[in-house]
């Protein structure tokens, strides 16, 4: 039971980004059904702590999400204020439509052990109060235990020193470790005291492994207490930082902070991730009819805003835990678009007679591509990790090597510089050039080196 729980973690935390999630437009393999039926969530929800908003969320609507994306359909909700977290459960929410969250009044009752017991018949509670920021991962790696424990940071990082608390808040607490609890102490008195004392296990998020493959970089797993209303733009700020991508491209490095900054109005609106999805496609497919009527600038200028504004439907999602099904096609979405720019440029050349043999380089151009893509799948099947995020060579060729960004930059240099049909010569060049290095690197990567850990900082 408890391994079923661990490698579902891990398979839902080292998908793609914008897949179903998730983590994180992350598709993850739900929580097999023994892991479901012998955890149960409980959250402790006492307003107007658990209602405080970060990023546009309430503390309480972000677990209840994140609950709902590691395969959990049903939680159980006790408050001291009732009314008010009632209001905020009635509140329709797609983005946690598929859990069902059971309110119970603890204003005249405390919380105590054997109130515990009488919920359910399930071997494990998952205990979390609603007044925290919980990063998923650290949710999913109690879920993996098999005994109680309780979730520690001995080692807090430093951008988060002072909003951190131990124990953090969060614990997995099994059957039989109730039954050893006082039946009338309020039960949060008995875990805190327990763990004063080091009578329960813990589960140290400073040890967890935080490289995010999907990412390519290490994100440090937190868990905090309600900020104070003067550390809320930090709390926040952590959360935007941990949905940037690490090992960028160049463009990408002046996209990233333009793309957290529009964010951080986003995520406090109403728009979906796949709103902002359409918005870019609808950019994208401007781009392509511009290109394809000979209007370059246009074209490029179209394209230059899809640069900013693909990144955006990932960072939404990540952000506020919005993810669906269509999720995981956004990419073969972006694909498409960028293919159809570099069709409407050659037919443009090749139909103003700039360039009449400009069809050989596009036909060098996608088999680069599809070269790149099978290094890159090789690599990731033998190593469990993306090419691009390695090796310290790799990480610095990535900067410049093909890819979308780059391509725009080049065309947007050469039609400054009136020469666009040698610009995209050399775009198709540079994607043939890019794709060899990639498939050397990919045949010594996996034919030399031995197993490679996925959160290793090689």
């Amino acid at each position: 039971m408890a391994n079923s729980a661990a490698d579902c973690s891990r398979a839902w935390l080292n998908q793609a980004d914008r897949n179903v999630l998730t983590g994180g437009s992350m598709r993850r393999p739900p929580l097999s059904s023994n892991a479901m039926q012998n955890i149960l969530p409980i959250l402790i929800a006492d307003g107007p702590e658990a209602l405080i908003e970060l990023c546009g969320v309430t503390l309480l609507e972000r677990l209840l999400r994140i609950l709902q994306r590691l395969g959990f359909r049903r939680a159980i909700v006790f408050s001291t204020t009732p009314e008010i977290i009632g209001a905020e459960l009635a509140r329709r929410s797609w983005p946690r439509e598929q859990i069902t969250a059971d309110l119970i009044s603890s204003a005249t009752e405390p919380l105590t052990a054997a109130r515990l017991l009488e919920q359910s018949p399930a071997d494990r509670f998952l205990i979390v109060p609603a007044n925290i920021y919980c990063d998923a991962r650290l949710l999913a790696a109690l879920c993996a235990r098999d005994s109680s424990a309780a979730l520690v940071d001995s080692d807090p990082p430093e951008f988060a020193r002072h909003l951190i608390r131990n124990p953090c808040g969060p614990a997995l607490i099994t059957r039989d470790f109730l039954f050893g609890l006082s039946p009338t102490t309020p039960f949060l008195n008995e875990l805190t005291r327990i763990s004063d004392h080091a009578k329960i296990d813990t589960l140290d998020a400073a040890k967890e492994d935080d490289y995010i493959v999907s990412m390519r970089r290490h994100v440090r797993p937190v868990c905090f207490r309600m900020p104070l209303e003067q550390d809320r733009r930090l709390a926040e700020r952590i959360i935007l930082d941990s949905a940037q991508n690490g090992t960028l491209d160049l463009p990408a490095y002046i996209h990233a902070p333009i793309e957290t900054a529009i964010i951080s109005l986003l995520c406090k609106t109403r728009i979906t991730p796949n709103q902002i999805t359409i918005g870019g496609f609808v950019i994208g497919c401007s781009a392509t009819a511009a290109f394809a009527l000979g209007r370059v600038g246009l074209g490029i200028l179209a394209a230059l805003i899809f640069g900013i504004v693909d990144g955006l439907d990932g960072k939404q999602s990540r952000v506020k835990i919005e993810t669906t099904e269509l999720g995981k096609w956004e990419h073969h979405l972006d694909d498409l678009i960028e293919y159809s720019w570099w069709t409407a440029i050659a037919f443009q050349l090749w139909q103003s007679g700039l360039f009449p043999n400009v069809f050989y380089f596009f036909t060098l151009l996608i088999g680069s591509h599809l070269l790149d893509h099978f290094a890159r799948r090789r690599t990731k099947m033998a190593k469990g990790r993306l090419l691009d995020d390695v090796a310290p060579f790799d990480r610095a060729f990535r900067l410049i090597a093909a890819r979308r960004n780059i391509y725009v930059w080049i065309l947007a240099c050469g039609f400054l510089l009136g020469a666009f049909p040698q610009s995209y010569a050399v775009i198709c060049g540079w994607a043939a050039f890019s794709a060899a290095v990639h498939l050397v690197r990919s045949i010594w990567i996996c034919n030399t080196q031995g197993p490679h850990v996925v959160g290793s900082r090689a």
